[in-house]
């Protein structure tokens, strides 16, 4: 009973920690504030919509250790740390799309994929859009992830 109790908790705690909000200083909301004024975002319906009829990349910029907890599942998906965005981007994103593709970022929550939408469309990206609220939005609108 003891250990199912743990295992129990253990899960409660992860599941808890994977949504747990940023804790951002006034600075950095600043910075995401100014972030989201430059940049658009989509909604997990209109989203969802758009994956449907094929004309969507989706951008995954949480760290590897997310990626294993699951990813939004569609064949345009690209796994690319917000860290390293800058300096993998031409060969992860370049490889296979162009900069006028219709591109989607997302990460847990937002802030990182504000950050990283904002720096694509200053790198010459065209069409840059973020996921509002992240995979948290994403899984609380019904849909799933692998």
């Amino acid at each position: 009973m003891n250990k199912l109790l743990s295992m129990a908790v253990a899960a409660l705690l992860s599941s808890s920690m994977l949504w747990a909000g940023p804790k951002l200083t006034e600075e950095t909301m600043a910075l995401l504030h100014q972030a989201k004024g430059q940049t658009t975002a989509v909604t997990a319906e209109v989203l969802s919509k758009e994956m449907k009829n094929g004309n969507v990349v989706l951008i995954d910029v949480r760290d590897p250790d997310e990626w294993e907890q699951g990813t939004i599942t569609h064949d345009k998906l690209v796994k690319i740390s917000r860290g390293f965005l800058e300096v993998k981007y031409p060969k992860l994103i370049l490889d296979q799309y162009s900069k006028n593709d219709n591109l989607v970022v997302y990460c847990a929550l937002e802030p990182r994929s504000v950050f990283a939408a904002q720096r694509l469309q200053q790198l010459g990206f065209s069409k840059v859009r973020y996921l509002t609220g992240g995979l948290k939005h994403w899984h609380e609108s019904g849909f799933g992830y692998k």
